[in-house]
């Protein structure tokens, strides 16, 4: 049995994906622990999903966002990790900005699972700004170069495997997919959700403008769960725009997926074509709704949309294109998908990963 410390910028309450890897790894006979930053100092400081122990690091209120308070709030972070971890057999880095720990810690060997493109979100909310493109391009040029201290690499999306290949890194894909679920009834409304973190207005003001358009005695609703930088920004969004059926709410676990996904018709998973889609993200909630049967619309500028069509666990839509939304909507509404690649395939190369560290 090995120790394995897993890290992470966010205070795991919960990540699915932190949580599911850690969870197979436990599964599997090892001993795990998860070092994760309680931003706001609001979460409790430990606490323990399915037997996997997640310590929670306070150092002072760090926003999210690309800001100097949060760089600051995350160097302290990960030196009070640095702190509180002995050697370990497997040291599992989330994202890029736990990269530092690679060799600072001692570790017998090191994984690094890349999430995301992290150096673009500096650029999220001044995509234009000559300064944050200076940063994100220097955070991309130190991602890359301390990538390769990791005795080996995941992504959360094929397609930034084939960016990392290109800036000569290998890694292996492992999706954010989970079980297949039950199919559950349609509710009786047509209603279209989203589920996740609120990282910006656009895409919400793109399919309010799309629901407007729809005559009033077949317009459907629409349910947003979660919360996040823009949450109100889209709060206040949604006062423009009375006429529309709109239901909004805070934080859920994935225990409420069920129950989520039984209010739903379509999930809606479009985002602005920043670098981070562009390059290959592929939305968690498009998998999630897939499992229980419910199709998706994503961005058909993007490589997601390939997934998705390949699959047929929905239909893609041009950014910015709001008749193409509205026929969308109308065409899904009422059928289901099947997610016929789920999570198993995925724990398999999981496991076959940090098989081969020889942990």
């Amino acid at each position: 049995m090995a120790r394995i410390v897993s890290v992470v910028t966010n205070g795991c309450n919960p990540d699915p994906r932190v949580i599911r890897e850690a969870q197979w790894l436990s599964d599997y006979g090892h001993d795990v622990e998860i070092h994760a930053f309680d931003r706001l100092e609001n979460l409790p400081s430990s606490s323990e999903i399915g037997g996997i122990e997640i310590i929670r690091h306070r150092v002072g209120l760090t926003p999210y966002g690309g800001t100097w308070s949060t760089w600051r709030g995350i160097q302290h972070f990960l030196d009070s990790v640095k702190k509180s971890v002995t050697k370990v057999d497997l040291l599992h880095c989330h994202d890029a900005d736990t990269l530092p720990l690679l060799t600072t810690i001692d570790a017998k060997r090191t994984l690094f699972d890349m999430h995301d493109l992290h150096h673009t979100w500096v650029l999220r909310d001044r995509p234009n700004s000559f300064i944050r493109k200076i940063i994100s391009g220097r955070m991309k040029k130190s991602m890359l170069k301390r990538a390769k201290y990791a005795d080996s690499v995941i992504t959360s999306s094929p397609f930034f495997s084939e960016w990392l290949l290109s800036n000569g890194i290998q890694s292996s894909p492992i999706e954010n997919r989970i079980a297949k679920q039950e199919i559950l009834p349609m509710p009786s409304k047509l209603t279209i959700g989203y589920f996740g973190k609120i990282r910006d207005v656009n895409s919400f003001e793109m399919l309010f403008e799309a629901m407007q358009s729809i005559k009033e005695n077949e317009r459907p609703k629409f349910i947003l769960r979660g919360d996040g930088v823009s949450q109100s920004r889209v709060q206040n969004l949604v006062s423009k725009y009375p006429d529309l059926d709109i239901e909004i709410s805070g934080q859920f676990t994935h225990e409420d997926l069920p129950r989520l996904m039984s209010e739903i018709s379509i999930m809606f998973a479009m985002y602005p074509l920043r670098e981070n889609i562009l390059a290959g993200a592929i939305p968690s909630k498009m998998f999630e709704a897939a499992a229980f049967g419910r199709p998706s619309i994503v961005n058909q500028d993007a490589p997601v949309a390939k997934i998705c069509e390949q699959e047929s666990l929905g239909k893609s839509v041009k950014w910015g294109d709001i008749k193409n939304l509205v026929d969308t909507i109308s065409i899904l509404g009422g059928k289901t998908v099947e997610l016929s690649c789920d999570m198993s395939h995925q724990k398999e190369r999981f496991l076959t990963v940090v098989e081969d560290l020889r942990i």
